[in-house]
């Protein structure tokens, strides 16, 4: 009775542990130009998705022999257009490097507005010294004082 069911169980789990690939060897099958449904069949559903400026961003996170591996999908109009690692910007472009950029430019346009603000004051007090007339040496008479 034993043999009867050992039997079978001893056959379903070397037909199941067949079927077990390496999703490394699943991901290494996706390309560029794949559709998003042949993505899915292949890898299944993504751990993390975004969707910035038109384009969807897949990323898968999986486990082969103890290491670990991120991988991205980046689909344009639903078909694959990047299959690779994490996909970072160039060090020029990244956030870091446009905050750098864009706080050397504030300190630039603050001296700026500092030194017009300055050229501004001196040609408003020239004016009105023009307007009140104290710009010109007008002639004062001596006086003697008295004794």
């Amino acid at each position: 009775m034993l043999r009867y069911i050992a039997i079978p169980v001893l056959l379903m789990s070397f037909m199941l542990s067949a079927c077990q690939t390496s999703m490394l060897k699943q991901y290494n099958k996706v390309k560029a130009g794949m559709e998003k449904d042949d993505v899915l069949d292949i890898m299944g559903s993504p751990q993390r998705t975004q969707r910035f400026h038109g384009k969807d961003r897949w990323t898968y996170v999986f486990y082969d022999q103890r290491i670990r591996f991120e991988k991205e999908v980046h689909f344009f109009e639903n078909n694959a257009i990047y299959v690779g690692d994490i996909w970072q910007p160039e060090e020029s472009k990244s956030a870091f490097a446009m905050d750098k950029a864009n706080d050397q430019r504030n300190v630039e346009i603050d001296s700026q507005i500092a030194k017009d603000l300055e050229t501004h004051r001196r040609a408003y007090e020239s004016y009105e010294s023009q307007a009140r007339g104290t710009d010109k040496v007008r002639y004062l008479p001596t006086f003697e004082p008295i004794r």
